[in-house]
């Protein structure tokens, strides 16, 4: 091989040296990530008969069900009243409009919890698909209605004419839905304001990811207050 070949030799393989640690030298980048989406949808609601004995109950075991399990709420009654207390009896109103669902303290000592429930003429409940910060999820939404659990009453209440009369020496704890200021939500939530125009202040919203406890309650509402109106969405 001559001196010039030798050269032009060197040089190329020099070169291509050079591209191929430049190549690998490059950092690859990183895929561009989706950015995540809010969105509310209507979602058509069916509900059917409740099975069984105890309607009121098992409508009161779903709503603390959900209340267990449903990610965005700030409360603590739900947990107290699946540990310490056993479901008992259940009252209505004489209008039909409003229920308590009680439990009695597991220690038997003079401690009662209930799951209240006011559903006023006009009440309607619809439901939606709702994603999250791309999670999907699930909601009610109830107007003119309202769904309270309470804990540590020294007492149950007794139906005084136009509402429930509650003990006056220990009421219990209250924790209520369709509050117009405060909210049993985390304030991280987002929730119920990204519901936007499908709910309004006062309303009751019930968020969860998990839809079949949702449906037990949605079904297990409009058994026991069959003024509750449920639009069919097609």
């Amino acid at each position: 091989m001559t001196g010039r070949s030798l050269f032009r030799t060197l040089v190329s393989t020099a070169a291509i040296a050079a591209l191929l640690a430049g190549c690998a030298g490059k950092t690859p980048e990183a895929p561009v990530q989706p950015k995540l989406e809010n969105s509310v949808t209507p979602k058509p609601l069916k509900v059917g008969q409740l099975q069984g004995y105890g309607q009121e109950q098992q409508l009161a075991l779903a709503v603390v069900s959900h209340y267990l399990g449903a990610p965005l709420y700030r409360v603590s009654n739900p947990m107290k009243i699946s540990r310490d207390y056993r479901i008992g009896g259940a009252m209505k109103s004489p209008n039909g409009n409003q229920a308590v669902i009680l439990f009695r303290a597991l220690d038997d000592t003079q401690r009662w919890a209930m799951v209240t429930f006011s559903v006023q003429p006009g009440a309607v409940m619809n439901a939606f698909n709702v994603v999250r910060n791309g999670q999907p999820g699930y909601a009610l939404v109830l107007k003119h209605a309202r769904i309270c659990t309470v804990e540590g009453a020294d007492n149950p209440p007794v139906w005084g004419g136009n509402g429930w009369a509650f003990s006056q020496t220990g009421p219990g704890r209250f924790e209520c839905s369709g509050q117009t200021k405060g909210s049993l939500y985390q304030s991280f939530s987002g929730m119920p304001g990204m519901m936007g125009a499908y709910a309004e202040s006062g309303d009751t919203v019930l968020y969860d990811e998990r839809w079949p406890l949702l449906q037990a309650v949605a079904t297990g509402m409009a058994a026991l207050f069959p003024n509750l109106q449920v639009p069919q969405i097609r």
